[in-house]
C-alpha cells in the first residue's frame, strides 16, 4: 500500500511517527514494570497467607491433640477407678470362678491404662514436637508480614515514580502527535493496537525486523528516496530506515 506526499513531508512525518513508537514504547515498559512490581506484591501476599494458613493448621492440629490427650487421661482415670473398684469386689465374691472373673478385668483394664498411658506419653512427646513447629511457624509469619509491608512501601513507591513518568512520556506523545498528519496518526494508533505497541518497523537487509520477514528488495531504496510511506506486505506496519 502506497500514499502518494512530498519527500520532507514523508521523511518529517516519518520521523514524527518513529518519536511516537519511541514514545510508546517506553510507557510500555513502564507499565509493565508496573505489572512486575504488582506481581511482586501479589507473591509476597501470596507466601505470607500461605503461612497463616500453615500455622492455622499447626493451632488445629495442636488443639486436637490436647483433645485427644485430654481424653485419653479421662479414660485411664476412669480405668484406674474402675481397678480400684474391681480389686474391692474381690473381698465379696463367693466362688472361685466370678474371683477368677473380676481378676481376669482387672487384668484386661490394667492393659488398657497401659496402652493409654504409653499413647499419652506419645501425645505428649507430639505435642513438644508441634509446639516447636507452631512457634517457628509464628515467627515466620511475624517476619513475613514485616517484610511484606516494608517491601510494600518501596514497591508502592517506585509505582508511583513510574506513573509519574507515564504522565511525562503520555505529555510528550500528546505533543509531537499534534505534528503527525490526522490520517497517518489514525492508521499508526490503529496498527499500534493491533500489533501489540508496534506500529512501525524498521529495515535491515531488506528484512521488516516486524515481522521478520523478506521484503522487496526495491522497498530499501524507495524508502530512501522519501517519496511516500511504505507498508509491509506480511505485516502492514509502516516501514523506515535508518538514515
Amino acid at each position: 500500500m502506497e500514499i502518494n506526499t512530498n519527500a520532507a513531508n514523508v521523511r518529517t512525518q516519518l520521523e514524527n511517527l518513529v518519536r511516537l513508537q519511541d514514545l510508546d514504547m517506553e510507557m510500555l515498559q513502564r507499565r509493565n514494570q508496573i505489572k512486575t512490581l504488582e506481581a511482586d506484591i501479589q507473591q509476597a501476599e501470596n507466601g505470607v497467607a500461605e503461612q497463616r494458613q500453615a500455622l492455622e493448621q499447626h493451632n488445629k492440629e495442636m488443639e486436637k491433640l490436647l483433645k485427644d490427650r485430654r481424653e485419653a487421661e479421662r479414660t485411664v482415670k476412669e480405668r484406674q477407678e474402675q481397678v480400684s473398684k474391681l480389686q474391692g469386689q474381690k473381698f465379696d465374691v463367693k466362688t472361685n470362678e466370678a474371683y477368677n472373673t473380676i481378676e481376669s478385668e482387672i487384668k484386661t483394664k490394667k492393659q488398657e491404662i497401659g496402652m493409654l498411658e504409653e499413647r499419652v506419653l506419645e501425645m505428649m512427646m507430639s505435642e513438644d514436637e508441634l509446639k516447636k513447629i507452631v512457634a517457628g511457624s509464628q515467627v515466620a509469619v511475624k517476619i513475613g508480614e514485616g517484610k511484606i509491608q516494608s517491601d510494600q512501601a518501596k514497591i508502592r513507591e517506585n509505582m508511583a515514580g513510574f506513573e509519574v513518568e507515564i504522565q511525562k512520556l503520555q505529555a510528550e506523545w500528546q505533543e509531537a502527535a499534534k505534528v503527525v498528519q490526522a490520517e497517518y496518526l489514525d492508521r499508526y494508533i490503529r496498527l499500534r493496537e493491533a500489533k501489540g505497541g508496534m506500529a512501525i518497523a524498521r529495515i535491515e537487509n531488506d528484512v521488516c525486523m516486524g515481522c521478520r520477514l523478506s521484503i522487496r528488495p526495491q522497498a530499501s531504496i524507495e524508502l530512501r528516496k522519501y517519496r511516500t510511506l511504505l507498508f509491509c506486505d506480511n505485516c502492514a506496519r509502516i516501514l523506515y530506515v535508518e538514515a
